[in-house]
């Protein structure tokens, strides 16, 4: 048994590097683009073009629906239907595309925004297509994670060259969906060539019977997701027509950085995501190590996180946009809790989606999001993007404990004990900071790390059975 839990860290280890290495370097290079195009646009521009995206974002669950959640489930436990379910969900999700797209024409003609932002939401809208032919799907589910990181990079330096090459000013901003298209397109074809290459050409089955079973079956999944994107971006369209652009760009300047920072945590459940699948038709007692495991690992993570984002708001959020952007600080301080809680939940609400309990993550993200759009309508005019930020966290908290005590009827996990020490570290360390706010930023968060790592030394908050598990993995030795 030491030896199979061994094999199955290494590969979760190698996954994890692979999919961490590059969705750092794709996070880097699509928050470069990010920084020019809040710098070149202006505030206002900056906030339309994150309004548009949010509304494209909801059109695209359309053709998302579930079924890419399902396809990595499905393939994982057995890849001799690999074949198959890329015939009939690649196929199905253009069919798909093509609804969503004539529905987002429709919707956009009839909200009340100028013609140019009516313009920009279509022309992304046009970015459907790829990214319904995206297999990333396919490649999480065969725990091939490089060629997943791969086409990201890919994907992202595309457009970030096409950015930095192509927009000069606020009058280019209807060309960048166009960008945004090309990125897509080149890492899907990426995809789908690596496929042929390994599995030869795949039969496409246009069969209305399987795609009705497949979206019945994959159905809780999309409806979960829909609530999920509900609470992401449903801020940003509240904002929108309730506020003004510059308050939408203001928060959103702030919420690409908190982004930013969700690869830590979610590149880690993607990988480990077809492992907790596998274990909870193999063995409960193994699907309980790895995630107490990552429980522990999302705590320690999280927390310094959101203790130093804190302390250091204002110093990023000048060092990456400028004093233009300052009105947005109190909006990160907010949200980088939102980090924190989200590691957490990942665990939970992930494993019942790993564990065919996808109605009941269905109807937790439901209550979420029920939560997120009561609070946001109720905050916002008063509190404006602090409301927002708000909304969102405490939307998170509710997720958390939902998934907790669902997941505990599986399996129970007391991570309680895994807080105290970690917490400790990082108030430490939050007061070493404060006491240092004069000194450079990237000095500071060396600073930071060094507190936050000896203070879980000397606590024993990292342990050494977690030191001999991490170099297990690294070296192939046998736990003893």
């Amino acid at each position: 048994m030491e030896t199979i839990f061994l094999t199955t860290a290494k590969r979760i280890l190698r996954n994890f590097l692979s999919l961490s290495v590059t969705e750092i370097i794709s996070k880097i290079i699509t928050f470069l683009a990010t920084i020019y195009l809040a710098r070149i646009l202006e505030v206002e521009n900056f906030g339309r073009i994150n309004f548009a995206s949010a509304i494209f974002a909801y059109f695209l669950l359309i053709s998302n629906s579930g079924l890419m959640t399902l396809g990595t489930r499905e393939v994982a436990r057995n890849r001799g239907v690999l074949r198959i379910y890329v015939g009939d969900i690649i196929p199905l999700r253009l069919f798909l595309a093509a609804i969503s797209f004539l529905l987002l024409v429709l919707v956009v003609f009839l909200i009340p925004k100028p013609l140019d932002v009516k313009f920009l939401i279509i022309f992304y809208g046009f970015s459907l297509f790829p990214l319904a032919l995206s297999l990333e799907w396919c490649f999480q589910g065969i725990e091939r994670m490089e060629f997943v990181g791969f086409a990201r990079v890919l994907g992202c330096l595309v457009y970030f060259l096409l950015v930095i090459g192509v927009m000069k000013n606020s009058a280019q901003v209807l060309i960048l969906p166009y960008l945004f298209l090309a990125g897509n397109a080149i890492a899907s074809i990426f995809l789908f060539y690596v496929l042929i290459k390994k599995f030869g050409v795949i039969k496409y089955n246009f069969n209305p019977q399987n795609w009705w079973k497949l979206l019945k079956q994959a159905s809780p999944m999309g409806f979960a997701w829909l609530m999920i994107q509900i609470y992401n971006n449903f801020d940003t369209v509240m904002l929108s027509f309730m506020k003004s652009d510059k308050e939408v760009g203001l928060y959103n300047a702030a919420y690409k950085i908190i982004l930013g920072l969700f690869f830590i945590g979610g590149i880690y459940i993607i990988s480990i995501f077809p492992v907790i699948s596998k274990y909870y038709k193999e063995s409960m007692e193994k699907l309980k190590t790895l995630l107490s495991y990552s429980a522990k690992l999302m705590i320690i993570l999280g927390l310094p996180l959101g203790v130093g984002g804190m302390v250091l708001a204002k110093p990023i959020m000048d060092f990456f946009y400028g004093p233009q952007y300052d009105g947005g600080i109190i909006a990160f301080r907010i949200l980088i809790w939102y980090v924190v809680v989200s590691f957490i939940c990942m665990i939970y609400a992930n494993s019942l989606l790993a564990c065919n309990r996808e109605k009941k993550y269905a109807m937790g993200v439901a209550f979420s999001a029920i939560i997120n759009i009561g609070l946001n309508a109720l905050l916002i005019p008063r509190f404006s993007l602090k409301g927002a930020a708000f909304a969102t966290v405490v939307s998170e908290v509710v997720l958390l404990i939902y998934s907790y005590i669902e997941f505990n009827k599986i399996i129970k996990l007391e991570i309680k004990k895994f807080f105290l020490k970690p917490l400790f570290s990082a108030v430490l360390m939050g007061e070493i900071l404060y006491l240092n706010m004069n000194k450079n930023l990237f000095l500071l968060i060396a600073i930071g790390i060094g507190v936050y790592v000896s203070g879980l030394f000397l606590t024993k908050g990292i342990s050494k059975e977690d030191i001999k598990v991490i170099r297990c993995q690294l070296m192939n030795s046998k736990i003893v």
